[in-house]
């Protein structure tokens, strides 16, 4: 049973703001992929052997992700191996169902067998749909679905490991929200890099 959804306007809204203020939420971000060291280390392992700057994005973006988390209050114990299995098979299994890469991405937002599937439709986002400027290179699509499966996995995870404040209020049933990409202006600066635990 996975837990209430974060609203997808409060999703956006953090993701926003720690992509515009990266040195206001820095420590907290390090810190909490530091205190996640089995998913950290999962994490390190499968983006290994990404290409270019793979890596690096998907570092800084599971560590915005474990920032929502800790936006949102509440209790984040640490996950298993068992639990990183297990969400790891699942996933898997999910995104496979959702192949090829035409369309994948509106297959995607119409699925909601997802835990917090609005924090995915941010990666989704930010990884398929933000525009560039034109000196900055944009994942390739088969990176880019490299980057979105470890997300999901760690949304995943964390979603198993949190437990919501008292008295929060998230919704129940998922339905897409269309937020527009970001112009190439407001795009945040890299800051990839300085997300490596």
């Amino acid at each position: 049973m996975t837990n209430p959804f974060i609203p997808r306007e409060t999703v956006h809204t953090w993701s926003e703001e720690i992509g515009d203020h990266p040195e206001v939420h820095q420590t907290s971000l390090q810190r909490q992929l530091k205190s996640q060291r089995r998913l950290t280390r999962w994490i390190e392992q499968n983006a290994a052997p990404f290409q270019g700057a793979s890596a690096g994005i998907c570092v800084y973006l599971t560590g915005v992700v474990a920032r929502m988390y800790e936006l949102a209050g509440g209790r984040l114990k640490n996950a298993t191996w068992a639990t990183i299995r297990e969400v790891e098979g699942s996933v898997q299994q999910r995104l496979v169902g959702l192949l090829p890469m035409d369309g994948f991405t509106d297959r995607l937002k119409a699925f909601g067998d997802r835990a917090q599937p609005h924090i995915l439709d941010e990666a989704v986002l930010a990884l398929f749909e933000a525009q560039t400027d034109d000196d900055t290179a944009q994942l390739e699509p088969t990176e880019a679905l490299k980057v979105l499966a470890v997300l999901w996995v760690v949304i995943e995870v964390l979603d198993h490991c949190w437990t919501p404040p008292a008295g929060f209020v998230g919704e129940t049933t998922y339905t897409h929200v269309p937020i527009a990409p970001p112009a190439p202006s407001d795009a945040p600066e890299d800051t990839a890099a300085e997300a490596t635990p």
